[in-house]
């Protein structure tokens, strides 16, 4: 998944504060990387989730709250962040969750 430019645009739109620079066809090439065996291209995922907030992001919501449990420290801390900004009642809800239970 190639990132880097998508990155750079993102982080021109947080910025400038636009909450929401995500298009849809990038916010559903990110969902699918969530499934990746690759940590990295999970966490990049994730990550990119983050940045399209609640009008793209909260469908990824369900796996974002099994990634709070990967093996890889990197994409639990990852999709946390992404539940966090994506911000949905059902992502709140995740992280509590997830708080509880450790």
């Amino acid at each position: 998944m190639k990132t880097g430019i998508c990155r750079g645009f993102l982080a021109i739109c947080l910025n400038i504060g636009l909450s929401s620079c995500c298009d849809k066809a990038e916010a559903a090439k990110a969902r699918q990387a969530l499934y990746s065996g690759i940590a990295k291209e999970r966490n990049d995922a994730a990550q990119t989730l983050a940045y399209c907030g609640a009008s793209e992001g909260a469908k990824a919501v369900p796996r974002l709250t099994q990634l709070l449990y990967d093996e890889n420290i990197g994409v639990q801390s990852s999709a946390a962040y992404a539940l966090r900004k994506i911000d949905t009642k059902e992502a709140r809800a995740a992280l509590d969750n997830a708080t509880k239970r450790r």
